[in-house]
């Protein structure tokens, strides 16, 4: 049965699923075809030798992991993003020292460079902001200690490592910049999520009924008038019910307004739970129902109201027991407006209730 539910976070969450599968899935042709180039050129930095094949495996794994389970994502996110953080953090130290770990040449330094800046987007791609301050900072830390320690010792084995120094200095000093501009950019998402989230209680608020929780009166007219036009225009049936409960006054003298609220959320359960998905329920007002049943004929409306006082004989409504309804039904004419095929319904259930409740009745 169809209502209105607030989508909130949930297309983001699967967008992002759905990217991350796809990055995963391209990192590991990327790394693949790197990989295939330098073996051809013999030009492979010895940690490449573990780290290639290590993240290969990582990435394949945790793509097959988000396919087969979309809700692993924050943790594959957290999975990933340590793996590429922690290879550029060994990386740049081996190029930093001159380690044998890395062939301190302009091939390497450059591919490594360009790639640190990776580090910062990645954060705030895959963590919450806060997170992703946090662990820029850390990273960007590990860069810069080294090289104001490297200064300081004065630890220069040759000529080339210098030139390496001076490149990375200047290019991690200009880091602040990538991650003050990604944390501009995340908080503009962030107050863009906000906003498309209040849009979304806003439009809610105004199409449900606050205490039933199903669609209320101005959604219900808007839903009748459009589909009584689409049964003019695509020539189908439409039917509705104006269902109202019987000695709904009773129950409120008897037991107080808090319980005869009860009753009509308790009612509203049970007609969202025993209609078809494609039928439209909203509370017209006070203890009265409306009921729009698409492409449904008489007849079959009127098994549908037999089936739903069948139920009703058994659901017992809390401190209550059991509440009776009465049904007014009519079905589309030609000429009908959205406002005449609703007087009709109403001069049904009004016969309904003359001819002792807990009935329904059909417009002539």
């Amino acid at each position: 049965m169809n209502r209105i539910t607030p989508k909130y976070l949930r297309s983001l969450y699967d967008l992002k699923a759905v990217l991350m599968k796809v990055f995963l899935t391209f990192a590991v042709f990327a790394i693949v075809g790197t990989w295939w180039i330098e073996a051809l050129e013999s030009h492979i930095n010895p940690i490449d030798r573990i780290a290639y094949p290590s993240m290969i495996a990582v990435f394949g794994i945790s793509a097959f992991w988000l396919h087969l389970k979309p809700k692993s994502l924050r943790k594959v996110e957290y999975i990933t993003f340590a793996t590429f953080a922690s290879y550029c953090f060994v990386n740049f130290q081996a190029m930093l020292f001159g380690l044998p770990l890395f062939i301190a040449d302009l091939y390497s330094v450059a591919t490594l460079l360009q790639w640190l800046p990776m580090v910062y987007i990645s954060a705030f791609i895959m963590l919450e902001i806060r997170n992703a301050i946090i662990v820029s900072g850390l990273f960007y830390a590990s860069l810069v200690i080294p090289i104001i320690a490297y200064r300081f010792i004065q630890y220069v084995p040759d000529l080339a490592s210098t030139k390496i120094y001076l490149t990375a200095m200047v290019v991690c000093f200009a880091h602040p910049i990538y991650i003050l501009m990604l944390l501009g950019i995340a908080l503009l998402k962030e107050q863009l999520v906000q906003i498309k989230t209040q849009a979304e209680n806003m439009s809610v608020a105004a199409t449900t009924d606050y205490l039933t929780g199903i669609t209320n009166r101005r959604f219900a007219t808007q839903s009748l008038e459009h589909l009584l036009e689409l049964a003019k225009t695509e020539n189908f049936h439409l039917t509705i019910f104006v269902l109202d409960i019987d000695h709904f006054k009773k129950v409120n003298d008897s037991f107080g307004h808090d319980i005869g609220d009860r009753v009509l959320i308790d009612l509203a359960d049970f007609l969202r739970q025993n209609l078809r998905t494609t039928d439209i329920l909203g509370r017209w007002g006070g203890e009265e129902f409306i009921v729009i049943l698409p492409q449904t004929e008489l007849q079959t409306a009127c098994h549908l109201a037999e089936r739903l006082y069948e139920r009703n004989s058994e659901w017992v409504y809390e401190k209550v027991g059991h509440v009776t309804f009465s049904i007014g039904i009519a079905t589309s004419r030609p000429d009908d407006t959205s406002d005449s095929l609703f007087k009709r319904a109403d001069a049904s259930l009004y016969q309904a209730k003359q001819n002792g409740r807990n009935r329904f009745e059909i417009a002539v």
